[in-house]
Formats: C-alpha cells, sequence, structure tokens
C-alpha cells in the first residue's frame, strides 16, 4: 500500500496520494485539519498517515509532535 507493486497502482499507493498533502502547503497546519482537506482523496486516515511518514521520510515535511503541526520544507 505504501509502493505502488503489480496489485497496487500508483495512484492507489500511499506514495502516489502524498502529492496531495503537498499542495495544501507551504505554511504550517494542523494535522487534522490538513486530514480534512484531503480526506476525499485518500480511501482511509491509515492510508494518509503512510503518506505523511513517506513525506517525512522524503524530507519534504516535518512533523511537531506535542502541537500536532506539520511544516512544509522548501
Amino acid at each position: 500500500m505504501i509502493t505502488p507493486n503489480k496489485a497496487i497502482t500508483v495512484a492507489e499507493s500511499a506514495l502516489g496520494k502524498a502529492p496531495a498533502i503537498l499542495r495544501i502547503g507551504p505554511g504550517a497546519i494542523d494535522v487534522l485539519r490538513l486530514y480534512e482537506s484531503v480526506a476525499s482523496q485518500f480511501d482511509s486516515i491509515d492510508q494518509f498517515l503512510l503518506a505523511l511518514d513517506v513525506l517525512y521520510v522524503a524530507g519534504r515535511i516535518n512533523i511537531d509532535v506535542p502541537t500536532r503541526t506539520v511544516t512544509y520544507v522548501a
């Protein structure tokens, strides 16, 4: 579900849905508000969280856990 394979297309993978999160930037946003903004583009909150993980590992976002804020990295 993170990366595409024979059974999961790029569009269905968390990697393929991550750009939806990037389009919301560039300012800081609360994780819940971010999810509400892009929920219709994800099949589940699990897929949204996987996409956040992908973007964090790729260095495209920072996540401040105590404040529950996502900040976009240039």
